[in-house]
């Protein structure tokens, strides 16, 4: 009782080293941490202000025509389990894999040392063609600009799923992601790699990131807008400084996968202030949902036509009582509570909104492999053989639950 406190009674721990992780709180020196962008509420101009490294910017040059170094990058967004072209010697695989071309969802992104700028090249995006969806380091979210429409809408974090699937900003419900460090990756682009394994509620993802110097924050924005896919918190500490994901596989807790792949990387020192700014000044913010569609056919009928050298015959298509028969192609209906995407012979050919109906006539008489997804491919049905003319109504019960 009488015996003196021991000295390391009151001794305090050293504090653990971080690596610095982009998305992580701030320190004091470092300011706030960034603030999350909400759907109802405009944001300020952006005005990036980066003075690259090969040389300094004249004085007199506005700022929105200041050059900022960066990188510049081709990506892809591939699905899993897509159901193939039935073999016979009519299915034309040169047409085929020209359409598929064609309608891949490919995406241009710029990344300067703070700002992010991916445009929506592919066809084979629920949005239309050249959309736009940049985002900043200082705040959580994106700005979505449709083309030719001289506004911005706001996606909140946890939005980014409803924007590619649905067409919508819904923000879905977030939850805490695990990571798990995964060791050394491959050499992609002459640059090393770690993997990490993310885990949520949504998704299990193995990204590899690449270490490229003179990148900044930029690769940050592109891991926070991938986590958003999987319904993770942009805080998520993925990315560190000077890291960009190169790939990245996206196993979905339903079913399938989606796959991030970068296939080009350049540097670049010319990229100018307003085309990366989040939102630039030549656009004015708006509150509105995302104008409606109910369904788009993503080929011509030329190409449609193409996928088969000669018709063949089929028995005549069965329809319910009191239906006339289509004459020629293919009518689709969709009775579900989702958007879905109709593939057909292992190409995107369609999307219908939920109760839409879209007719495909220039279809040649004969067998298809038609399979109904969704775009992240987290739900899809197996492909079944239908004949042309014929119809394709997807009912509830097809789809499954919905969720």
């Amino acid at each position: 009782m009488d015996a003196a406190a021991s000295p390391q009674a009151s001794a305090e721990p050293a504090p653990i080293a971080t690596p610095t992780l982009s998305g992580a709180t701030a320190s004091p020196d470092a300011g706030p941490p960034p603030a999350p962008m909400r759907g109802d509420v405009a944001l300020t101009t952006d005005v990036p202000r980066e003075p690259t490294k090969e040389k300094e910017q004249a004085r007199d040059t506005p700022k929105e025509r200041e050059l900022l170094g960066g990188f510049s990058l081709q990506a892809v967004l591939r699905p899993s389990d897509v159901a193939p072209a039935p073999k016979a010697q009519e299915v034309s695989e040169r047409a085929l894999d020209a359409a598929r071309k064609k309608t891949e969802a490919r995406l241009a992104i710029d990344l300067s040392q703070t700002r992010m700028r991916v445009v929506l090249a592919g066809n084979g995006f629920v949005l239309p063609a050249d959309t736009e969806i940049r985002a900043r380091t200082d705040r959580y979210g994106h700005v979505v600009m449709l083309p030719r429409e001289g506004t911005y809408r706001v996606a909140a974090p946890g939005a980014l799923r409803a924007l590619f699937g649905e067409r919508r900003l819904d923000v879905a419900p977030l939850a805490p992601a695990e990571l798990l460090q995964a060791g050394e990756g491959p050499r992609r682009f002459n640059f090393r790699t770690r993997k990490v394994e993310v885990t949520t509620r949504a998704a299990k993802a193995t990204f590899e990131l690449a270490l490229v110097k003179e990148s900044g924050e930029g690769g940050s924005l592109l891991c926070r807008a991938l986590l958003d896919l999987m319904s993770a918190p942009p805080s998520t500490p993925l990315c560190a400084t000077e890291e960009i994901p190169v790939h990245a596989e996206l196993r979905w807790t339903t079913k399938g996968a989606a796959i991030f792949d970068v296939v080009t990387m350049v540097k670049r020192n010319d990229l100018a202030s307003a085309t990366v700014a989040a939102p630039p000044a030549t656009v004015t913010f708006a509150s509105t949902p995302i104008p409606p569609d109910a369904s788009e056919v993503l080929l011509s009928r030329a190409e449609l036509a193409a996928f088969r050298s000669a018709p063949v015959d089929v028995p005549p298509p069965q329809v319910e009582a009191g239906a006339p028969p289509p004459e020629n192609g293919l009518v689709l209906s969709n009775a579900t509570d989702q958007l879905r995407f109709a593939w057909i012979d292992g190409v995107p050919v369609a999307w219908l909104a939920p109760g839409a109906r879209e007719e495909l006539p220039a279809l040649v008489r004969g067998r298809y492999t038609l399979q109904w997804r969704t775009f992240l491919g987290d739900s899809f049905e197996p492909g079944v053989v239908v004949t042309a003319p014929g119809t394709s109504d997807l009912a509830m019960g097809d789809a499954g639950a919905p969720r």
